[in-house]
C-alpha cells in the first residue's frame, strides 16, 4: 500500500482477516517471537547496569537513605541490620531497584516498539514521542517519590513512632520500602501514556474518559492510599499530579485524533 492510499484511505481499522489477506499483520508466533526477543533485549539491559550499580551499591544506600537521615532524630543511628546476609541481600536488591531504573530508555524502548505494528501507518510517527514521554514520565516519578512523596511519607511514620518508642530501622525493611515506592512510582506515572494508547488503539475514547471521570478519581485515590501512608498529605501528594496527567492525556489524544483524522475530502472522493 503506497503512502497516497495511506491518506487517502478511510481511517478505520480493518478486520483481522482483511489484515493477515494482506499481509499487513504478523502471526500468533511472530508475535511471540518478537515478544520473546524484545524481552531478552530489555532483560540483558537491566543486567548490564545491573552489574554496574552493584559496583557502586554502598555509595548508592549512602544517597538513598539521606531523606532518613533528615527526618531522624539528631544523632539517632540512621539504619541497622539484624542478620550477616542483611547487607550483601541489600546491595543485591538496590542493585537491581537502580539497574531496571538505570536501563529504563532502553526497556521502555522495546515496549513500544513492540506495540509499533499495532498502529496506523500515520500514527507510528508517534512512536518516538512515546518512547521520550514515557521515559520522561517514569524519571519524574521515580524523582517525584525521591525529594517529595519519600520525605513526606517517613516524616509522618517516623513521626508516629517516636510518639511510643525509639526508632531502630532495619537496612532491610528500609530499602525494601524504597523499593516499592520508588518503582511503584515510576509505573503509577506511565498511566496517563498508555491511556493514550489505548485511545489510539481505539479501545477507550475521550467520551468514556470525560463520562467515566469521577470513577477514574476514585481510582487514583485508592491506588494512591495503597501506595503511600494513610495520611492526607501524602495522599494528595500523589493524587493530584496523577490526576493533572489523566487530564493531560486527554488533551493530547484530542490532538493526535485531530491530526490523524483524514481530511473530508479524502473520504467523499
Amino acid at each position: 500500500m503506497s503512502d497516497q492510499d495511506l491518506t487517502s484511505a478511510p481511517d478505520k481499522r480493518l478486520s483481522l482477516d482483511e489484515l493477515i489477506a494482506g499481509g499487513q499483520v504478523m502471526s500468533i508466533w511472530d508475535h511471540l517471537a518478537e515478544l520473546r526477543s524484545r524481552l531478552m533485549k530489555a532483560f540483558l539491559a537491566v543486567i548490564v547496569c545491573f552489574c554496574v550499580a552493584l559496583a557502586g551499591a554502598e555509595r548508592i544506600i549512602e544517597v538513598l537513605k539521606v531523606p532518613l537521615i533528615q527526618v531522624l532524630p539528631p544523632g539517632a543511628n540512621a539504619l541497622h541490620f539484624t542478620g550477616p546476609l542483611d547487607v550483601f541481600m541489600v546491595d543485591m536488591k538496590v542493585a537491581m531497584l537502580v539497574g531496571v531504573l538505570m536501563a529504563c530508555p532502553f526497556w521502555l524502548f522495546q515496549f513500544w516498539k513492540f506495540f509499533e505494528p499495532a498502529l496506523y501507518p500515520r500514527e507510528r510517527r508517534f512512536i518516538l514521542p512515546f518512547i521520550i514521554a514515557s521515559i520522561a514520565v517514569f524519571c519524574l516519578g521515580v524523582a517525584f517519590c525521591y525529594f517529595a512523596i519519600l520525605p513526606l511519607s517517613l516524616r509522618y511514620l517516623i513521626g508516629l513512632g517516636l510518639e511510643v518508642g525509639t526508632p531502630m530501622i532495619t537496612i532491610k525493611d528500609y530499602v525494601s520500602l524504597l523499593t516499592v515506592l520508588i518503582f511503584g512510582f515510576g509505573v503509577v506515572f506511565e498511566t496517563p501514556v498508555l491511556i493514550v494508547l489505548l485511545a489510539m488503539l481505539d479501545l477507550i475514547s475521550v467520551e468514556q474518559l470525560t463520562q467515566h471521570r469521577r470513577f477514574i478519581i476514585l481510582a487514583i485515590l485508592i491506588v494512591s492510599a495503597l501506595l503511600v501512608p494513610p495520611d492526607p498529605v501524602s495522599l494528595v501528594a500523589l493524587a493530584t499530579p496523577v490526576y493533572a496527567m489523566y487530564e493531560l492525556a486527554i488533551v493530547v489524544i484530542r490532538i493526535i485524533k485531530g491530526k490523524a483524522k483524514p481530511p473530508e475530502s479524502a473520504t467523499t472522493t
